[in-house]
Parts: structure tokens; C-alpha cells; sequence
């Protein structure tokens, strides 16, 4: 009989969809005993967003990693998918650690980067779409500063598009830096923090996945750097701890450290959510150096950088003293 892990193959010269990663998901389901798969929440266009479970459910470790919260970034959730794989494969017992990832946290925004706005099924977040797009080229004309995509471009600016079908940065939508930060006024491709923190369904259930575990740490992965993000503004055990946690990431991808205060980047996101409101040791890994949508040309270099990160990050958990 055929083995059924001889489909699930990654191949990164065409585009990675939502619908691939599903087939993928399930296939993964049937072929691996000791995998789970939740939905932890439904995207605003019906979209399930998928979490994977692996690893003992009693643990007191556990370990959060969502990808894809930009919907340009999707690279990201190949290289998550593979890491999947190869980690299922290894088909060793975790009974100290247990592993929540969420391979694409923004479908949606994945579905419109890939295939453009008409991909979106529920004619009103067309219509929200399309008025995103308008404010988005009146703010151009008006001089000021946002997307980079001439008017000329319209296929380049969705392309492009970093926020969920509501036109809110999911990133910037956790209740960490929410009220200072400034971004756009209105609904866009980037940097709308949305109209309350949490008010978008993709972050809703990254807080749920945390709620209702024990997590340890988190990983974000982003595009582009290739850079660990770390140092968000924390002091103490927690600082110290995160610091430990960007040393291990670093040391094991190649990637440079970076302290989100000394680059004076926004203090809002996922990471910095979790190290200063719930005390969690988090970083974000910016993978490949292009402009994103990054080219799957970069992806044999991400994934040398990033294939044995899971399996070592279950042992430094295990084995970190602080």
C-alpha cells in the first residue's frame, strides 16, 4: 500500500495557498497519530484558522509559534509546514513539551496577497476591500507617507497587502502599544490598528491558544530581515529570560540579534504583547532579505536556516535554568 507521507510534498516554485495547506493539514492528520488538529478561531471571510498540536497536552511546557499574521509574509507558512513535517517524522516521544502552532494566522490576508480581492468570498469585505484601496491612493496623492505602490500598480498594492479582509494589520491589534500607537486613521493595507485591541477574530485566537495553555515562549515568524527581533521594553527575570531565548534562536538560525528599542520600531505587536503583559520570553524572526511577497527563490536558504530550530527548541525549554 502506498504510503500516504509520499504526497506531502512541499514545492516552493508555486504559490503556497490557504486551500494547499489544508489538504496538507489533514493529510498530516491521517498520517501522524500523535498530531492534533483545532481550529482556533474563523477568519472574517470563513476562513478556519488551524491550529496543530504536538506533543504531550499535560505538559508544563508549551510552546506557541504562529506564522503568516501579514498576509504578504506567507513564505512563512511553507516554511512552517515543512518544519511540520520534518518534526512529525522524527516521531519522537515530547512528553515534557507540547507545541501549538497556527501555520497561517491570517488567511485571508494570505488569499488577497496571492489571488487579489477577488478571492474573498462575502461581498461586503469586497467592498470594504475596494474602499481600502481608494483611501489607500488618495493618501498617496496627498503626499503622505503608507504604501509604496504606485497608482499606476493596482495588481503590485494587493500584492502587497499585510492586514486581514477588515483592512486591520493584525499586528498591531494586540492590547500592548495599542493607544500609542498612530498608524493610519481608517481601514488599510497596513498599519490600521483597528477600532479596539483584540477586535479582529486571527488575534483572538493566538490569545486563546495562550489562554488555555501553559506557553513558555513564542515565535513569531515574520518577512523580511533576516534578523531576530527581541528586547521590547522588559526589565527583570523576563528580560533575561527573552534575552536567553533570542541567544538560542540566533545561535541556531545564523540570524543576527536586533532590540526592537535601540532600532525604535513600533512598540506594538505579538511579541511585545507577550513579553510585557503576560511575562513570556517571545521573539520574531524576520525571514528572507527581499521585498515581500520574498521570492520563493530565497526559500532553500530560509529553510537551511530554520530546520532544526523546533526539535532544539523542545530541548532548551526543557533544559533552560533561569
Amino acid at each position: 500500500m502506498r504510503n500516504k507521507r509520499e504526497d506531502i510534498t512541499f514545492d516552493a516554485s508555486s504559490l503556497y495557498t490557504y486551500e494547499k495547506m489544508r489538504r496538507d493539514l489533514y493529510m498530516f492528520e491521517a498520517c501522524f497519530p500523535h498530531m492534533a488538529l483545532n481550529t482556533a478561531g474563523i477568519s472574517l471571510d470563513g476562513r478556519d484558522i488551524y491550529e496543530v498540536i504536538v506533543g504531550n497536552r499535560d505538559a508544563k511546557r508549551h510552546i506557541l509559534i504562529q506564522a503568516s499574521i501579514h498576509g504578504r509574509e506567507y513564505i512563512n507558512t511553507l516554511l512552517a509546514m515543512r518544519q511540520l513535517k520534518s518534526f512529525l517524522e522524527q516521531e519522537e516521544p515530547m512528553n515534557e513539551v507540547c507545541f501549538h502552532i497556527l501555520p497561517m494566522t491570517n488567511p485571508d490576508g494570505v488569499t488577497i496577497s496571492q489571488r487579489g480581492p477577488g478571492a474573498i468570498r462575502k461581498p461586503k469585505l469586497r467592498s470594504r476591500l475596494q474602499r481600502c484601496c481608494k483611501k489607500d491612493f488618495k493618501s498617496i496623492k496627498a503626499g503622505n507617507e503608507g504604501t509604496v505602490i504606485p497608482e499606476s500598480k493596482y495588481d503590485e498594492y494587493w500584492k502587497r497587502w499585510k492586514a486581514n479582509a477588515r483592512g486591520v494589520d493584525l499586528n498591531r491589534n494586540f492590547d500592548s502599544g495599542w493607544q500609542a500607537f498612530q498608524g493610519t486613521a481608517y481601514a488599510s493595507c497596513e498599519q490600521y490598528k483597528g477600532a479596539f485591541p483584540a477586535s479582529e477574530p486571527e488575534v483572538q485566537a493566538i490569545l486563546k491558544v495562550e489562554a488555555e495553555n501553559p506557553v513558555v515562549c513564542t515565535i513569531s515568524y515574520h518577512s523580511s530581515g533576516p534578523v531576530i527581533y527581541w528586547d521590547y521594553g522588559s526589565t527583570g527575570d523576563v528580560r533575561l529570560a527573552d534575552q536567553s531565548l533570542a541567544d538560542f534562536v540566533s545561535k541556531v538560525t545564523g540570524y543576527e540579534k536586533e532590540s526592537t528599542i535601540l532600532s525604535e520600531l513600533d512598540a506594538a505587536g505579538c511579541s511585545d504583547y507577550f513579553v510585557l503583559e503576560k511575562r513570556i520570553p517571545s521573539v520574531t524572526i524576520e525571514n528572507g532579505e527581499g521585498e515581500c511577497p520574498i521570492s520563493y527563490e530565497e526559500f532553500d536558504a530560509i529553510w537551511s536556516a530554520n530546520q532544526k530550530l523546533w526539535p532544539l527548541l523542545a530541548r532548551y525549554v526543557c533544559e533552560y535554568k533561569g
